[in-house]
């Protein structure tokens, strides 16, 4: 695929439930991501995380850590579009079904699929950025920053 240079700034949360972690999709992927979103002019990526969230599930999190930074070329397989990725450790006391179905985010424009995904079965999706899968699997105690390309 092909796009105009591009820079993003995206923020994305690990929210993780009985040894599942919540993933989304928007409506032309074939992948899944961290829920999360661009960064707004003005806003901290915890806020934007949080508002994210809150927009697309009705949920309130909390930010607790920052895993990982992931600068990451050539983002979803799109030639030029250069993304770069603060991803944060999240929590909710609220109540969050989990369980196998996917189901449809709360913001009819966007169209997100979101699905909590086995740790045990991570292998058997294609996740992205391609580096979250490792992370996932072996998470650092300490930041991390990855360079990678998609």
């Amino acid at each position: 695929m092909s796009a105009q240079p591009n820079i993003r700034f995206r923020a994305a949360g690990l929210l993780q439930r009985e040894n599942r972690i919540l993933f989304q999709r928007n409506k032309k992927g074939d992948a899944w991501v961290l829920p999360g979103g661009q960064v707004e002019v003005g806003e901290t990526s915890a806020e934007a995380i949080e508002r994210e969230f809150q927009e697309e599930l009705g949920l309130r999190i909390r930010v607790s850590r920052l895993i990982c930074i992931i600068e990451n070329f050539n983002a979803y397989e799109y030639d030029g579009l250069h993304e770069v990725g603060m991803y944060y450790m999240v929590t909710s006391d609220e109540e969050v079904p989990v369980n196998d179905s996917a189901f449809k985010g709360m913001d009819a424009s966007v169209e997100l699929t979101f699905k909590w995904i086995s740790m045990d079965e991570l292998d058997q999706h294609k996740l992205y950025p391609r580096a979250l899968k490792g992370l996932l699997k072996n998470m650092p105690n300490e930041v991390k920053h990855y360079i990678n390309n998609d």
